[in-house]
């Protein structure tokens, strides 16, 4: 089991477009054959941090993920929504 824990800091003016497209990403992203979690979260007090929390079967199925036209849209709009970079922590879990 892959964990990714997506640390995102939005632009306040862009939080409600970020959470429109951050919807469709979570609804498509579920329907995937190898996820197991996919789900979004605001950091308490810290308002516009959010975290995307994914749980992916193995590695292929997170590559697939990774391939997919809602995930490529999602990250090419990302530069406009996010005020920093992006910030990923990958944890394997064995089964």
């Amino acid at each position: 089991m892959i964990v990714l824990q997506a640390y995102m800091k939005v632009k306040p003016e862009k939080r409600e477009e970020f959470l429109s497209e951050a919807q469709s990403l979570v609804q498509h992203s579920r329907a995937e054959e190898g996820n197991a979690q996919y789900d979004l979260f605001e950091k308490v007090g810290e308002e516009n941090t959010f975290v995307m929390l994914e749980q992916w079967k193995n590695e292929a199925a997170m590559k697939s993920h990774n391939d997919t036209a809602h995930f490529q849209a999602f990250v090419a709009n990302a530069k406009e929504l996010l005020s920093a970079p992006l910030d990923v922590v990958r944890t394997e879990l064995s089964e």
